[in-house]
């Protein structure tokens, strides 16, 4: 699977995942253009040799959760591109479960570090497994949605959110937030 990946229509949007022997190691948010998922993946893969046959599972995966048909991922996750304090960070989103929030303070003091808020708002912007690593579930503890750098930005994040039943107007969430 070495540096292979695929693009592929959800309803949600185009969307594109790359991977290699140790498992996926990115996955693009869904874009309303097939042009913007294809430069995305591009720009950090350029000699991408497509493969749908590869990604088959993955992508069935991400399709019955923008169906409602799928709560969790069963996905190989390469994360040797992250330092240590990203996987710890990227570990920690994993345990949030589908159609709840948890804010920043909630994953500093789950890693130790209630001071650590900025840190782990730099690790969720370099996720690159969202959707998987479900960095949309972060919000700030006012239930304000915060920090979300995929394109649609924190529109995106809300119909991600709304997606999973979490009610959300005017940028807040509204309802429990584990603090």
């Amino acid at each position: 699977m070495e540096n292979t990946g695929v693009i592929f229509e959800t309803r949600f949007g185009w969307m594109g995942l790359a991977g290699g022997e140790g498992g996926i190691q990115r996955l693009y948010l869904p874009v309303p253009e097939k042009e913007q998922a294809s430069e995305l993946i591009r720009k950090y893969f350029p000699s991408l040799r497509e493969s749908v046959d590869l990604f088959e599972s993955e992508i069935a995966q991400i399709e019955e959760y923008f169906a409602g048909e799928r709560k969790e991922f069963q996905f190989s996750l390469d994360f040797s591109s992250a330092t240590p304090f990203q996987r710890k960070t990227y570990e920690i989103l994993l345990m949030i479960p589908f159609g709840e929030v948890r804010s920043y303070g909630w994953i500093a003091r789950k890693m130790g570090n209630e001071k650590a808020l900025r840190a782990v708002g730099h690790a969720n912007g370099k996720n690159r497994w969202p959707l998987i690593v479900p960095c949309h579930r972060v919000v700030g503890s006012n239930g304000s949605l915060t920090g979300f750098s995929a394109s649609g930005g924190l529109d995106l994040k809300a119909r991600l959110l709304r997606h999973e039943g979490v009610a959300v107007e005017n940028g807040r969430v509204q309802g429990l937030i584990i603090s």
